[in-house]
């Protein structure tokens, strides 16, 4: 199941497709929803009653994810390190 769109973490991000285009978004997405798959050892429905803090926790960690990807510059400094403990926060 999905928990996140691109558009959501576009968003959360700012990043447009020139910076990351719609197909790495797509597996960094899967990346980031295996992960979180595998560390609650289940996968969430819209039912759960976490779902939720699961969907922001994903976003997060989706935009880690991006951030270790991109080359490194003054602006992205310190920025996949950021949204990775903002994941852990909502878990």
């Amino acid at each position: 199941m999905k928990y996140i769109t691109k558009d959501e973490v576009r968003n959360l991000t700012g990043l447009t497709e020139v910076e990351v285009n719609d197909s790495q978004l797509e597996r960094i997405i899967d990346d980031a929803e295996n992960f979180v798959d595998a560390y609650t050892d289940k996968s969430c429905s819209i039912s759960d009653s976490k779902y939720s803090k699961i969907q922001i926790a994903t976003r997060f960690l989706a935009a880690s994810l991006i951030y270790e990807g991109l080359p490194k510059t003054p602006e992205n400094e310190g920025k996949a390190q950021r949204y990775h403990e903002k994941a852990k926060e909502k878990h």
